[in-house]
């Protein structure tokens, strides 16, 4: 799988591109980080997930819908534009980040000379640049695709049309078919 692609995505909307409300990083497998402005978490009616994708070769990129477990917003007080946010994943994702380890040092040199969160983030490679400019139709609109063919091939009708066909195939599935009846 090729490096991974983050979105704060609105919940129950199933296209990427129009549920789309920010770009983040995937620091570890069970956390994201997002740039300022974040007034939309404050918005208590706006529900939202993170959608983690990513490309393979020859088949449907690879995608995955996960609910935060909790959010913190970290920052300045004085300057609430250059905060960012740390989700915390009910799950973890199968993904792996492309994130290198940085130096708390370097990082809060950074900070002292700015104090933009996502600005020193960038600064120090934890995050990759530029991601607040990615064009979200260009790359969320293979996103939309690859969930589309995803959930085409979810469902399968295997009906059959004899009850004993029905009962072997029923059999392939669970491997306690076979079970005389309850041990008890």
């Amino acid at each position: 799988m090729c490096e991974p692609v983050v979105s704060v995505q609105r919940t129950g909307v199933s296209d990427a591109v129009e549920g789309h409300i920010a770009w983040g990083a995937l620091m570890s497998q069970d956390l994201v980080a997002v740039p300022g402005p974040l007034d939309w978490l404050r918005d208590d009616s706006l529900l939202f997930e993170v959608l983690v994708a990513s490309a393979r070769q020859d088949e449907p990129g690879f995608v995955e819908r996960i609910r935060p477990e909790k959010v913190t917003i970290l920052g300045v007080t004085d300057r609430p534009e250059a905060a960012a946010a740390v989700f915390r994943l009910t799950h973890p994702t199968r993904h792996q980040p492309a994130v290198k380890s940085f130096h708390r040092r370097d990082f809060e040199a950074v900070l002292a000379s700015d104090p933009d969160v996502w600005t020193a983030l960038e600064a120090v490679r934890a995050v990759p640049a530029g991601i607040q400019d990615f064009p979200r139709d260009q790359i969320l609109g293979p996103v939309r695709d690859w969930e589309a063919v995803l959930r085409r091939d979810l469902v399968r009708d295997h009906s059959r049309g004899t009850v004993g066909e029905l009962g072997s195939l029923w059999c392939s599935f669970v491997p306690w078919c076979d079970c005389p009846g309850r041990w008890w």
